[in-house]
């Protein structure tokens, strides 16, 4: 029975991370100019969108642009104080379109859209004490399907731009400095208290000043008067967590680490954490402020895979050694075809490096640089010049490359240029961005003793041409010039590169 685990994505990891740089954005702003920029580069960001607005009630009533991003003034002028809302409303809900064409809202707005260019777009209200004070507009240029997570998305921003909204109104008589420290903790602590992860803030001690709801829970505390968070680190882990916080303070950057901390029921859960360092205006460090998210569950699958893979791996190389045994016993003393046994034996050899090099990555891809180097035994940069950017091979284009590789050189050796001792080799490959083109790689020997063109065809150059062209998509040219063969492969693109 095959068991699926849901495993947090990366994707997600990232929105918190935006999440967290919005809320940070907002802690340090001065203006309402501060608050639209950090808001629209949150929207554009989390949402994947381009264009973006902001919009608020005046004091008649009608809903302004006050913030944008690549709308036309011609449709800003057109669509001016056009809302779904009215000023003071309560209980409003976004409004997500996937394409305005197949609403009932009237031509002229059909048509205004249009000639900007939109399909699809999201009304998101802005709230302030509970009431409706304007809305933000996410654009789409064709149809779009909002996800659920895209919503919660565009929920959580405005969330936070409303609480930040708020507070400049509640507080427009105070100084800028006195706003901005009562507008951080309270919007902070009220954006973070119900949220789905754990934050918490800390002073320059590291005595902790909030919790919200979901650390607490974690932790089972109530009062963090007396409460020591670093107590509940796992020994083994409390030096790599400690080295990662003052290696952000001390380099005034943001830190990501992974620990096991002990859970209020007494077990340990591996929680990844990500934060950054404060500092006050005179640059005294403040304190940091953080996210925990529970990993545990990812972390015992990868393991769990890892174990899997490293079974798999030792079963390949036993798989390997008995057909190697085999071929030896079954062929033994057979001087006439010595020579094909141990040609067989290489390859079995070059298969089982590639194989090593690819479980190393648990199968996900191999460096082009070590196939090659893993397959000249030992003749990389010495006889065997080799160059080219970093390209990362799947594991089917890393096996028949290494084995294409095995009887070039071994080929070389009884032949080619590698038969002599000033005869060289340079390997090199590029990419490109030519239409239809991915990857360019070129074998090239040079000697001074003239080399002869094969009379016949072996296993080698058909392997060659037929499996590389094969996994690669690929052209392949063999030229036996006298002075050594030169092998070019043109790759193209593979689906997998097209759709990125």
């Amino acid at each position: 029975m095959d068991l699926v685990m849901e495993i947090p994505s990366r994707a997600e990891t990232g929105d918190t991370a935006a999440l967290l740089r919005l809320t940070d954005r907002l802690y340090r702003v001065d203006s309402l100019d501060d608050v639209f920029g950090a808001a629209l580069d949150a929207i554009t960001e989390l949402l994947g969108c381009e264009r973006a607005s902001i919009l608020l009630f005046d004091d008649l009533g009608v809903m302004r642009f006050v913030a944008w991003r690549k709308l036309s003034d011609a449709y800003r002028q057109k669509v001016d104080g056009h809302t779904p809302w009215k000023p003071g409303e309560r209980d409003v809900a976004p409004i997500f379109v996937s394409d305005i064409a197949t609403t009932a809202e009237p031509d002229w707005l059909k048509q205004t859209l249009s000639n900007e260019g939109i399909t699809g777009l999201g009304f998101v209200p802005l709230m302030a004490k509970g009431e409706v004070v304007g809305k933000f507009m996410t654009y789409f240029p064709e149809v779009h399907e909002f996800t659920s997570h895209e919503r919660e998305l565009a929920v959580a921003i405005a969330r936070q731009v409303g609480f930040s909204l708020e507070r400049y109104r509640a507080d427009s008589a105070r100084t800028a400095t006195e706003r901005r420290l009562r507008e951080s903790e309270d919007r902070f602590r009220r954006m973070s208290e119900d949220a789905p992860i754990m934050i918490w803030i800390s002073d320059s001690a590291g005595h902790c000043l909030h919790l919200n709801q979901m650390l607490r829970t974690f932790w089972g505390v109530t009062e963090l008067e007396g409460f020591d968070w670093a107590s509940t680190i796992h020994p083994d882990d409390q030096q790599a967590i400690g080295a990662a916080m003052a290696e952000a303070i001390r380099t005034r950057s943001s830190a990501r680490v992974k620990g096991r901390y002990c859970r209020h029921d007494g077990v340990y859960r591996i929680l990844e954490t990500v934060a950054r360092p404060n500092y006050a205006d005179d640059g005294r460090f403040d304190g940091m402020i953080g996210v925990n998210v529970d990993v545990t569950e990812r972390e015992e699958a990868d393991q769990h895979k890892q174990l899997l893979i490293n079974e798999l791996n030792h079963r390949v190389k036993n798989t390997l050694a008995v057909v190697q045994s085999v071929a030896r016993q079954s062929f033994k003393g057979d001087a006439s075809i010595d020579a094909k046994v141990k040609s067989f034996e290489g390859r079995l050899s070059a298969l089982a490096q590639t194989h090593n090099l690819l479980a190393a990555e648990s199968w996900q891809s191999a460096s082009l640089e070590e196939v090659v180097r893993q397959s000249v035994n030992g003749d990389a940069d010495v006889r065997i010049r080799i160059a080219g950017p970093r390209v990362q091979l799947e594991p089917k284009q890393a096996v028949t490359t290494a084995m294409a590789l095995h009887e070039l050189y071994t080929n070389a050796v009884k032949h080619g240029a590698l038969r002599s001792t000033d005869g060289t080799i340079d390997f090199t490959w590029q990419t490109t961005d030519e239409p239809g083109q991915w990857l360019t790689m070129r074998w090239q020997e040079t000697c001074r003793e003239p080399i002869q063109k094969p009379t016949r065809r072996g296993f080698g150059s058909t392997m060659i041409e037929k499996a590389l062209g094969a996994e690669f998509n690929a052209e392949v040219e063999m030229n036996y010039l006298p002075e050594g063969l030169v092998c070019t492969v043109v790759a193209r693109k593979p689906a997998s590169l097209e759709t990125r």
